[in-house]
């Protein structure tokens, strides 16, 4: 059986508040942009409304390459400072003092990691027995 992998890489998913979604929009997709041409990375960031909104506050959703947030680490070493165990969280931490700098109200929360489902051990393929290796300890 083929196994197909997913075309699209793996994305983080960070849920945001913020009053006025569709005007605030442009200024999240704007700080973006300008960290994707510092680091010389294109990603697919995806910015969209949640459909939610409570009491004047407006949520949405922001999805981040998992690749992106590496470069930018690289890039910017205070991202590896903050509080956060997990790098994606240490990120989340740091975007949002990015906001609060540009004197923008969002409030940001990480809510889903990609990760790799496995079963049982990782193996090294190089290191599996051959039928020449069984042959030679028979």
């Amino acid at each position: 059986m083929h196994k197909k992998y997913a075309e699209k890489k793996p994305m983080v998913l960070i849920s945001g508040s913020c009053q006025n979604f569709p005007k605030e929009r442009n200024a999240i997709m704007e700080l973006i942009g300008e960290l994707e041409w510092g680091a010389h990375y294109e990603s697919k960031c995806e910015c969209s409304s949640d459909g939610k909104k409570v009491m004047g506050w407006d949520f949405f959703h922001i999805y981040i390459e998992t690749e992106f947030i590496m470069e930018l680490s690289q890039i910017h070493p205070k991202i590896l400072k903050e509080e956060g165990i997990e790098l994606e969280h240490q990120f989340v931490l740091w975007l949002e003092k990015q906001f609060q700098k540009r004197k923008k109200n969002y409030y940001l929360k990480l809510v889903e990691i990609p990760f790799e489902q496995s079963k049982g051990f990782r193996l090294n393929p190089e290191n599996y027995r051959t039928e020449e290796t069984l042959h030679d300890l028979r």
